[in-house]
């Protein structure tokens, strides 16, 4: 019998390249029965991962004729669009996931690949999205803050981490753990005052008063 999706954290393949790294299975190991939905060729990757989707979304015009086969052959639902639509599969996989009430939400595959196009759609999706979420690759983090709430974490060695104003300006800013504090501070469209920090303690974290600010963690090779 299936698990009701409701409550339970979801996890979004989408198509854009993703290798199966140490640090992505460890992360997607630690959720307890994921509700696992792909969009389109993103069915791929989560397969590559060891995950089989519970539900397969979009217009199918970049799933592989092997991916296909191996997802009709476990019976894996479909829930298809036409070509011509006003939403990418990834939106479409977001908002399906979402209609779930999960606990949380990872994106995976909306990072990367040849078009930057693709890659700045998916991380404005993260507006629409009102529980903890984030997006992830190979070597990046992104999550989207909103006030009210302090952002914390665990750092690893020799992480980068950046905080870019996401719509408009973001006030009353203040970090800890971070080589380059900020303390109340306001942050500018457009300016690149939060970009390229440093942690300096076993935990760090930040939040804000007014705005939405884009977290960023990168994991140099």
């Amino acid at each position: 019998m299936s698990v009701p999706a409701t409550g339970r954290p979801a996890v979004v393949f989408a198509a854009a390249p993703l290798a199966a790294t140490a640090r992505l299975k460890s992360r997607l190991a630690q959720l307890e029965h994921p509700f696992v939905l792909a969009a389109d060729g993103g069915a791929r990757t989560a397969l590559a991962f060891g995950l089989r989707p519970d539900v397969v979304i979009g217009d199918l015009d970049s799933i592989d004729p092997a991916t296909l086969r191996e997802l009709e052959r476990t019976s894996v639902p479909f829930e298809t669009y036409p070509p011509d639509k006003d939403a990418t599969d990834g939106q479409l996989a977001v908002e399906r996931a979402l209609a779930a009430q999960p606990s949380e939400l990872l994106l995976l595959g909306f990072l990367g690949g040849p078009r930057l196009d693709q890659a700045l759609a998916n991380v404005l999706v993260l507006r629409r999205v009102e529980i903890p979420a984030v997006l992830l690759d190979e070597s990046n983090e992104c999550i989207l803050l909103r006030p009210g709430a302090e952002h914390a974490w665990r750092p690893e060695p020799r992480e980068v981490n950046s905080l870019i104003p996401f719509e408009g300006r973001v006030e009353g800013v203040r970090t800890r753990g971070l080589r380059w504090a900020l303390a109340g501070d306001r942050l500018e469209p457009g300016d690149t005052r939060g970009v390229s920090n440093e942690t300096v303690a076993d935990e760090a974290g930040v939040a804000i008063e007014r705005g939405l600010l884009l977290v960023t963690r990168h994991f140099p090779a």
